[in-house]
């Protein structure tokens, strides 16, 4: 008979792990701060609990070790973040993490010896909303970011990563190889609801461009300064705000651009802002129209600044390629979604993940499951118990599979 994970199990799991950082009707737990730690320490003690070694590498990346009878073959690796935003809701990068720590308490009840180890990952700064880039933890691991550059990013505080991963006592030292890698996710988006599906089975990850930017004007007053005289920062900002997502129209193939930030200087109520910091998110999931959008991004942040008579400044954080999966791993997840009878739809995931890098370092696929009404990155974030452990036993068989070839 095929196993099945313990639903309850992973429910209360979830649940125990959702009330970590929990802050009014949403939880906080931003990458290093005081209840990140305490969720790391939860999902350290569970780890510790089942017998397995844990491991944490110079990002303070934790992986929890179950060895397999053949040692000299690097382990199948599950997981995804325990970090999240401000507000969040509970399943987001916790139900990959969680479902993997369900699989080895599966395992270990049963008395199972797999051929190859099976691993559980929990990755450092994944959403990248206290320290940027995104995904860090899976960038250090995986050779796309050096460790000491990772270090020295900074809060809007001024305090660095490798400052809080030592307050915390997660700068470690340990190495770690994985041979595949398999992560859970929730979809984040509405289609497998809206379209009453139960599985994602995700072929590809779509790219994502980040810049911050400044425009530099000249502040004044508010009464005295005649319009055509102002140099506005706000107005450039503004007036770049809508141009990009013009752009983005005129782009079409799924683009989307977002100026997510936008701090005005001095930000008083009657002064014409003589600065504006300003955020740009650009996502397309075909290689080429990424290219010509990144492409074109810099040129619009360029062209209104002039339009404006503005100085600027302009950094790129972050260039993560479009990624396509390995098609063994994407055709193992969808193999094993007809096996357990679920609905399903082939797709891309629109959000950034772990999986993303990890592609770059061993055959890697996603497994997605409804977000009800599409919703994430909001304590109003929910997902079915029972398509959580239908996602989870997806992942099940497929590290069965690949840890046994059963």
């Amino acid at each position: 008979m095929k196993r099945l994970v313990d639903g309850d199990r992973l429910w209360s799991s979830l649940m125990e792990m959702g009330q970590v950082g929990r802050e009014g009707d949403g939880v906080n737990r931003l990458a290093l701060n005081d209840a990140n730690k305490q969720g790391r320490e939860l999902f350290t003690g569970w780890l510790r609990d089942e017998g397995l070694e844990v491991r944490v590498d110079r990002i303070g990346n934790i992986f929890g070790v179950r060895e397999g009878a053949d040692q000299g073959e690097p382990p199948i690796v599950v997981g995804s973040h325990l970090d999240t935003v401000s507000e969040a809701g509970v399943f987001d990068g916790a139900l990959g993490v969680l479902s993997g720590l369900e699989i080895v308490r599966l395992l270990n009840q049963d008395d199972v010896e797999t051929r190859r180890g099976v691993a559980v990952a929990a990755f450092t700064n994944e959403e990248g909303a206290r320290f940027q880039p995104d995904m860090m933890g899976s960038m250090v691991f995986t050779g796309q970011l050096d460790a000491e550059t990772a270090w020295a990013a900074s809060d809007d505080g001024g305090v660095t990563v490798k400052d809080e991963l030592q307050r915390i006592g997660y700068l470690g030292e340990d190495e770690f190889n994985a041979g595949h890698y398999l992560e859970l996710h929730v979809e984040q988006g509405p289609v497998l609801h809206s379209e009453g599906l139960e599985v994602g089975v995700v072929e590809g990850v779509q790219g994502m461009a980040w810049w911050d930017g400044e425009y530099k004007g000249e502040a004044n007053h508010a009464g005295t300064t005649p319009l055509h005289l102002r140099r506005d920062a706000l107005l450039a900002a503004a007036d770049l705000c809508c141009r990009l997502r013009e752009k983005a129209e005129e782009l079409g193939h799924g683009s989307v651009v977002t100026m997510g930030r936008l701090h005005p200087k001095p930000d008083i109520r009657n002064v014409v802002p003589g600065g504006a910091f300003f955020t740009v998110d650009f996502r397309q999931y075909e290689r080429a129209l990424y290219e010509v959008g990144q492409r074109q991004v810099v040129k619009l942040i360029e062209e209104t600044s002039e339009r404006h008579g503005l100085e600027r400044h302009l950094v790129q954080t972050v260039d993560a390629k479009p990624v396509r999966f390995d098609r063994g791993m994407v055709e193992l997840v969808e193999r094993k979604t007809k096996e357990l009878g679920l609905s399903y739809n082939v797709m891309h995931s629109g959000a950034g993940h772990d999986a993303q890098f990890m592609s770059h370092v061993c055959p890697t696929a996603m497994i997605f499951v409804p977000s009800i009404g599409g919703r994430s990155h909001c304590p109003e974030e929910r997902t079915l118990k029972a398509d959580c452990v239908n996602g989870a036993n997806v992942l099940l068989r497929c590290v069965l599979e690949l840890s046994s070839g059963v």
